[in-house]
């Protein structure tokens, strides 16, 4: 199954639906997973669980490397569309309501929500009774956007990529550069070695950071009022890319086609790394230059072969409309945006309770994932909150029902 050239850019694609479900929903699972990682320190994540699995830092270390890229690349070809369909104005005041205010109000309340839950498991782990004094981690923290700083990034990119878009139709009224980019891209994604050639950049940037935390790839760009040029130029080009593809969906059909392959080059990417890294989430390369290239162009392969992928398996399997792709896409913004509180007290919950860790960290996903859905879906979907979200739902929207009964409104 593929994407038809005659796409429109008002065209909402189930694939690209099950795409960013699938990126937000990947979130939780990776979040689940840091209280069992060795190695961990408190400063990054303050929930430490009694039992450790080096099984889930290979989760944490690949779920990290495609999962932003899959999704900023999935938000640039989505801007793009939204613009050209709506023009600027309504285009910014449609991402103000569903970017900016759900940034400022979720953080308010994840904030909160946050501070009680570490301040418990800090209890927990000190025999019921907070430590004196209490850890830096609560004391001294700076600027943190929390899990939401990827909605801050994405104004970002929305202002730099409107910027270099002005600039560029300025600088191309006959449109020969458009029509030069349009056709590099189609035979680069044509390619076995496209994902290659595309991850240069990526490397160049993972290569250029000082003292550069291997093991967790890209840093987050989330501590900062100005995100870090590095990170920064790596989201941007990911998202920048997104939006070339919406100037041709066609393309979309040939990730469809290679994504086998391009999931191949991802892993041989992914592989090398973990031979030279390790489950270490701290690993920084103290070899030389040469090392530390080979490492970052692994990495940026891996990334960018694996976005492909995760793009192209979604467009070639639910490429056909499905009334529960697209509740599980809008209920996924809610379930992200709310899921770090509910995560982290349900690992302060389990952490110091003598089980395996597969079935702490199963229980952690499934009952998180069963509160949010419950609280969407009877809480959220129908209000303002999820019209702020998603929009308007009709009343006859999703019940939960076996599958066959289930309906939905299409956008």
């Amino acid at each position: 199954m593929g994407v038809s050239e005659a796409a429109t850019p008002s065209t909402r694609l189930p694939a690209l639906d099950a795409v960013r479900a699938a990126a937000l929903l990947l979130g939780i699972v990776l979040h689940a997973s840091l209280s069992f990682v060795p190695g961990i320190g408190a400063e990054l994540w303050p929930m430490s669980d009694v039992k450790k699995s080096a099984v889930l830092s290979v989760t944490v270390f690949v779920i990290h490397v495609f999962r932003m890229s899959v999704f900023f690349f999935v938000a640039g070809l989505l801007a793009r569309a939204l613009l050209e369909r709506r023009g600027f104005s309504t285009f910014w005041r449609d991402r103000a309501r569903r970017i900016a205010v759900p940034l400022v109000l979720g953080w308010i309340a994840c904030f909160l929500l946050m501070v009680a839950v570490v301040l418990w498991a800090l209890a927990r782990a000190n025999g019921g009774k907070l430590p004196s004094p209490l850890p830096s981690v609560m004391t001294d923290a700076g600027l943190n956007f929390l899990h939401l700083w990827f909605l801050y990034l994405l104004l970002w990119l929305y202002a730099i990529s409107i910027a270099l878009r002005t600039v560029l139709r300025a600088a191309d009224a006959r449109g020969a550069i458009h029509r030069l980019m349009d056709r590099a891209l189609s035979v680069l994604v044509s390619s076995h070695l496209g994902p290659v050639v595309f991850a240069a950049p990526v490397a160049a940037a993972l290569f250029l950071i000082k003292d550069w935390n291997a093991g967790m790839g890209v840093p987050t760009p989330g501590y900062t009022l100005v995100p870090p040029a590095n990170s920064l130029f790596i989201y941007c080009y990911v998202f920048m890319m997104g939006w070339a593809f919406d100037r041709q969906r066609h393309l979309l059909s040939n990730l469809s086609r290679r994504w086998p392959v391009n999931f191949g080059l991802g892993l041989l990417g992914a592989l090398y790394c973990l031979h030279v890294s390790g489950t270490d989430t701290d690993f920084v390369l103290a070899e030389a230059a040469s090392a530390k290239l080979l490492y970052a162009m692994a990495y940026a392969t891996a990334l960018m072969g694996w976005t492909f992928a995760f793009v192209g398996a979604g467009v070639r399997f639910f490429a056909k409309p499905a009334p529960a792709i697209t509740y599980a896409a809008d209920a996924s913004y809610w379930m992200y945006i709310a899921h770090l509180p509910v995560v982290m007290a349900l690992q302060t919950a389990f952490m110091l309770a003598d089980l395996h860790w597969s079935i702490k960290y199963l229980l952690i996903n499934f009952l998180c994932v069963g509160i949010l859905l419950i609280t969407y879906h009877f809480w959220v979907r129908f209000n303002w909150i999820g019209r702020m979200l998603n929009g308007k739902k009709a009343q006859t929207d999703v019940v939960l029902q076996p599958v066959s009964h289930i309906r939905v409104d299409v956008r």
